[in-house]
This record gives structure tokens, C-alpha cells and sequence, in this order.
């Protein structure tokens, strides 16, 4: 894949499109965009492969926007510009691995939902006043 692009799971097609268009916007160029929705049995690098799959679902969690062709600074720029939608939590934000491509979209969903979960509770304990007092 030589232009760049995002894969997303759990957008309906109008918020997805919406995405898409927002960080053309932001990066000045074309984004492909990708639909996993539907296909959690599938592996991610087929996923990825498939340009012409358009199966849209909005669904409240897991949310993910994989970036596809994107070097380091664009990756920042695109979640730190990432558009908010009303009563929508950020996506978990993920890029594509030589392990992970191999892995189903269900396993890299589970991966990354035990991953946010993991950070989750670390920030939890490290913003709590008990932690604070340990320290000193």
C-alpha cells in the first residue's frame, strides 16, 4: 500500500466517512478508508488488503481506527486532531505489526480492549491520592 489510510471497526459509514475526510483535512492528503466491521473472524492483513469491502456498524465499544502507511509524525498529528463525536469515547488507536496483521480482528479487539484496561488501572493508581502519599 503506497497511499495511506485507516481501517475502522465499529463507525457507521457516515461517521466513518466523517473521519476520513477530517484527517485529509488535517494530513493534507488522501485517506483510504477500511470497514472491519463484520469481520472479526477474518485475519487483520486480509482485512487491510480488501479495499473494496463496505460493511458499516456503529457499535459503543470496541471502537478502533487502525492507521495504515502512516510514518510517526502523522500518527500524532491525526490523534491529537482526531474529530469528537457527541457521546462517543475516543477509538483505541492501534497501527499494523508484522505479529498483529497475522492475528483475527477478534483477538487484536481482545488485545487491545486487555490493554486499555491495563493502562486504565495503572493511571487510576497513579492519580490516586494513596499512591501520592507512598511516594513522599
Amino acid at each position: 500500500m503506497n497511499e495511506i489510510g485507516i481501517m475502522v471497526y465499529g463507525y457507521d459509514e457516515v461517521t466513518a466517512r466523517s473521519i476520513s475526510s477530517h484527517l485529509e483535512g488535517v494530513l493534507g492528503k488522501e485517506v483510504l478508508l477500511i470497514s472491519g466491521c463484520g469481520r472479526e473472524g477474518d485475519l487483520v492483513g486480509d482485512i487491510i488488503e480488501d479495499e473494496v469491502y463496505a460493511h458499516w456498524e456503529a457499535k459503543e465499544d470496541p471502537r478502533l481506527v487502525m492507521f495504515l502507511g502512516f510514518d510517526g509524525p502523522s500518527v500524532h498529528s491525526s490523534m491529537d486532531n482526531f474529530p469528537s463525536f457527541k457521546g462517543q469515547n475516543r477509538p483505541i488507536f492501534c497501527t499494523p505489526t508484522e505479529k498483529n496483521i497475522e492475528w483475527s480482528l477478534k483477538a487484536l479487539l481482545e488485545d487491545l480492549m486487555e490493554e486499555r484496561e491495563y493502562f486504565r488501572k495503572r493511571d487510576e493508581k497513579l492519580r490516586s491520592p494513596l499512591s501520592n502519599e507512598k511516594a513522599l
